[in-house]
């Protein structure tokens, strides 16, 4: 949607890229805003008469019509110069020497807690900064920063790291190091990483618009700026810094709440880039309650959040699922909903955020292994296997079979004698955002080793070689079919599933396949580690297809008597997968090959693996067999 009026210079607009839909939205715009400044290349605008605003909108109509209902208008004159109550609390004079009151300790420590989660190796990071000049940035990458140079080297390779120097992480490391340390080094640290920032990005227009006002980043950078003013009235920094500072934190709140911001680099409204947004609207209302703003943030912060929730989160058996495909991402997203949550709880009145993030902190144990890692499902980063042998992991108390139809996941833990197992069937198929080419496949973890893998991404630069390998079909534990086009359209994907007397039984299917419907049965028991796997393809039998296995890093793959076995230095046990279908084993990479073995490690890292593949008819039924052995020799 666009609006604005036509003047001698053309049509003065803003656009709306997700807009709310059946919802009413109060939304202004002046040339002092951001977001206007954003959109029209932060042109210089001169006063001049309105005679007629003009909206446009674009999108596709429902069958029986569709409609955009218009309440109210106003135009006003905007002043010149910005309030003196943007400048900071109780009108900020210059002149005056009275110390800023620091914000509530209990709030505060909220935000810590949250950086705390985010950035659990940020010490060594910030240490290896203060030491040698290294930039910390998000996903434990540190870069070489020369002393003459402005920027770190290598901040162009990828829009992470774009991403994160915007977003202020290293500032907010810093600033979390200095609190847990009493470090004077790190505070100044990080006071001069926001003070460049402003100046280079803020009051100077910065060449990278795009990650300087990423919605995501601007967000993160909204707390870290809180942070700041916090740390600023402790130690009394000087009226220019703190004052330059609020402008930023009360533009940059302006910007969050504007409809024109909102999810504004997605494709969709209901994203969870959008989440970040509206906490850190949420946070800014309670670091400026004296803003005559305020109250509008905090609520119109707290009804679009649960609007999001209501749009992204899928509750099934008491749990709470983050809909976008990953693993990770809903343990992202779990952190900041719990953060969003107590934010709601200190802003008062009743809210659905807390018991959500309880529930969304439910999954994220239940996806757990018993040594913390999880598999590695969408745009997830994976741990590796242990490189050498673990301790002894203790055996589950019970078992547990977890069928969640609603949010296409399956989760079985139990124990192969003393050696808990634990097989996950994924089937997700609610939304795209995030999503690979994985329906039906599953993981396999037993005795500290993670021995049928989901691959991770490595990176969000899809269009590469191996990232464009790592979310298809060819990488994963389900089946392949060469040359047919295959959709991450929702609702393509079905699982359900139940447990009798020790026996479970597992159904899925899948049509994204273009032509094709694949089913998978999964059925076993829950005594040892001992199930059957039942693949169909219906469709036309004019290609090949494969069943594929994607082996952990380390697991060595032993050809055997129809099948294979499976073994690892670091365990006791051994697995064997065996098939009448003819088989192929792959090891490391082949750029021009569908058959490929690699898996992602980390933010752009990546390894050789092996993967079992087997021929499949097509049309056709197949099955195979897979069993643990402990102590036993590999032959």
């Amino acid at each position: 949607m666009a609006i604005g009026y036509d003047s001698s210079e053309g049509y003065k607009h803003i656009k709306l890229a997700n807009t709310a839909i059946n919802q009413w939205v109060d939304f202004s715009f002046g040339y002092g805003d951001l977001a206007f400044g954003i959109q029209n290349d932060w042109q210089h605008v001169v006063d001049s008469t309105v005679c007629e605003v003009k909206i446009f909108f674009k999108g596709h109509p429902l069958p029986e019509g569709s409609e955009l209902k218009v309440e109210e208008v106003i135009c006003w004159r905007e002043r010149t110069t910005p309030p003196p109550w943007s400048s900071g609390p109780d009108q900020i004079d210059p002149n005056q020497k009275s110390k800023i009151s620091r914000l509530p300790a209990v709030f505060i420590e909220k935000l810590y807690a949250y950086f705390e989660q985010c950035f659990t190796h940020s010490e060594q990071q910030v240490q290896a900064y203060l030491a040698h000049g290294d930039c910390p940035l998000s996903g434990d990458v540190s870069l070489a920063w020369p002393a003459e140079k402005k920027l770190p080297d290598r901040l162009q390779d990828t829009g992470t790291y774009r991403f994160s120097w915007h977003a202020l992480h290293p500032a907010a490391m810093l600033m979390v190091y200095a609190r847990n340390h009493e470090d004077i080094a790190a505070v100044f640290s990080a006071r001069e990483f926001i003070g460049n920032w402003l100046e280079h990005s803020y009051f100077t227009h910065d060449a990278d618009k795009k990650y300087a006002w990423y919605d995501h980043g601007t967000a993160e950078r909204m707390l870290a700026f809180i942070l700041m003013w916090d740390m600023g009235a402790q130690y009394n920094f000087d009226r220019r810094f703190m004052s330059r500072l609020r402008s930023a934190m009360f533009r940059h709140a302006q910007l969050l709440a504007s409809e024109a911001f909102y999810a504004s680099h997605q494709l969709t409204r209901y994203h969870n880039h959008a989440w970040f947004q509206d906490t850190a609207l949420l946070a800014a209302a309670l670091a400026m309650p004296e803003l005559p703003c305020a109250q509008n943030w905090a609520c119109r912060a707290q009804v679009r959040l649960e609007d999001q929730l209501d749009n992204l989160i899928i509750r099934d058996n008491g749990y709470a699922i983050f809909i976008e495909n990953s693993i990770g991402y809903h343990q992202g997203v779990q952190r900041l909903i719990t953060f969003a949550g107590e934010l709601a709880l200190l802003n008062g009145g009743h809210s659905s955020i807390p018991d959500i993030a309880h529930e969304l902190m439910q999954f994220s144990e239940l996806l757990k292994y018993p040594d913390n890692r999880t598999p590695a499902q969408g745009d997830t980063f994976r741990k590796a296997n242990p490189t050498s042998a673990p301790g002894a992991l203790t055996p589950y108390s019970n078992n547990s079979v977890e069928i969640l139809p609603k949010a296409g996941y399956a989760v079985i833990k139990s124990n192969h004698q003393t050696h808990a197992y634990m097989l996950c069937l994924f089937a997700t198929s609610l939304c795209q955002t995030h999503k690979h080419e994985d329906n039906l496949s599953f993981t396999l973890y037993m005795d500290g080793i993670e021995w049928l893998i989901d691959p991770s991404f490595n990176s969000h630069e899809y269009k590469k070689p191996l990232e464009t390998f790592l979310r298809s079909a060819w990488a994963h534990n389900n089946v392949a079919i060469r040359g047919a086009h295959y959709s991450i359209e929702p609702n393509l994907a079905q699982l359900t599933g139940a447990v009798e007397n020790s026996i479970f039984h597992m159904h899925s299917s899948h049509s994204a396949y273009h032509g094709y419907v694949v089913s998978r049965s999964i059925e076993g028991t829950l005594d040892v580690l001992d199930f059957r796997i039942t693949d169909t393809v219906t469709g036309d039998g004019t290609t090949e297809a494969f069943t594929l296995f994607h082996c952990g890093d380390g697991v060595i793959v032993t050809p055997i008597e129809q099948g294979v076995q499976l073994s690892h230095p670091h365990s006791r046990c051994s697995l064997d997968i065996l098939s009448s279908n003819r088989f192929t084993v792959i090891s490391g990479w082949h750029e021009s090959a569908d058959l490929n073995a690699m898996a992602g490690l980390g933010f752009m890292q990546a390894q050789a693996t092996t993967v079992v593949a087997f021929r499949i008819p097509l049309p056709g039924c197949s099955t195979f067999q897979i069993s643990a052995s402990s102590n036993t020799p590999t032959p």
